[in-house]
């Protein structure tokens, strides 16, 4: 099971939040969102750019259609979701 941690944000435009695992492991991810659907995912830096304009898999460099990098406006307007 993943365990997510509040959100934090280094810059009004750059929301992460640590991830953990059952056995232990943890790891970082940049939130990103999807206006249209009120939704958040949490994107490892291990497999997207998290310094990409927009949502990016980096090793083809596709974008994660209908998402956008969360900024604190979102996750403060979406508040519930992370309580």
């Amino acid at each position: 099971m993943l365990t997510a941690s509040m959100p934090i944000s280094t810059t009004p435009d750059h929301v992460w939040a640590f991830v953990s695992a059952s056995n232990g492991a943890v790891d970082v991810v940049r939130l990103a969102h999807a206006p249209d659907l009120e939704r958040f995912i949490g994107l490892p830096i291990e497999a997207f750019d998290p310094y990409a304009l927009l949502p990016t898999y980096s090793p083809t460099g596709e974008l994660v259609t209908g998402f956008r990098w969360a900024t604190t406006a979102d996750v403060e307007a979406y508040a519930y979701l992370f309580g």
